[in-house]
């Protein structure tokens, strides 16, 4: 697939994840995760997409499991397996979060974006926090392109019936168009 051959070279090349783990946009993140976490007395986290480990090296969790399609020189002592994200068949986690990937799962790979987000859901036992576009919107449709796409995830992630929206972020952080979504399962 286009999209996991453009992150294995990225990776292989720049060795980071871009400008979303770093600076202001790294620290929301994190706060956002940990804040989430304490509220929720979250024990284990399973993390679709732990690109350059700078998210995920600062999550406060004793149990975390990240996977992505490559697999960092340094794992940071971090639990991190290798594979495509409708390929994973290890144990669930009470939280399942996938930050910055949805939106890199191009047209032609829509397939994969729904196998992944069934994963996602089977494996989340509480809850799925996603820092996405707002695939409702429609001016992504025109934006996006090269390694981007507008992938229909909220549309699909409305019609399964196990997990429901308990918070949309109401406007993106200044230099990402991304928002945190949190489902809870019903």
């Amino acid at each position: 697939m286009k999209s996991i051959n453009f992150w294995k070279n990225r990776y292989t090349i720049n060795g980071n994840s871009g400008l979303g783990s770093k600076n202001n946009l790294l620290k929301y993140k994190v706060d956002f995760i940990n804040t989430f976490i304490k509220k929720e007395n979250i024990n284990s986290i399973l993390d679709f997409g732990h690109g350059d480990l700078e998210v995920a090296s600062k999550i406060n969790i004793k149990d975390y499991v990240g996977i992505d399609i490559f697999e960092p020189k340094n794992k940071l002592g971090l639990n991190l397996i290798c594979t495509e994200f409708d390929k994973y068949n290890g144990p669930n986690k009470e939280c399942v979060i996938c930050l910055d990937v949805l939106y890199h799962i191009l047209e032609n790979e829509q397939n994969y974006m729904k196998r992944t987000l069934d994963i996602m859901m089977e494996k989340a036992d509480k809850f799925i926090v996603i820092y996405a576009q707002d695939s409702r919107d429609d001016n992504f449709d025109r934006l996006y392109n090269g390694h981007l796409y507008n992938s229909k995830w909220i549309q699909y992630m409305n019609v399964q019936n196990t997990f429901e929206c308990i918070y949309e972020q109401d406007f993106p952080q200044v230099g990402s168009t991304a928002k945190f979504f949190i489902y809870k399962r019903i």
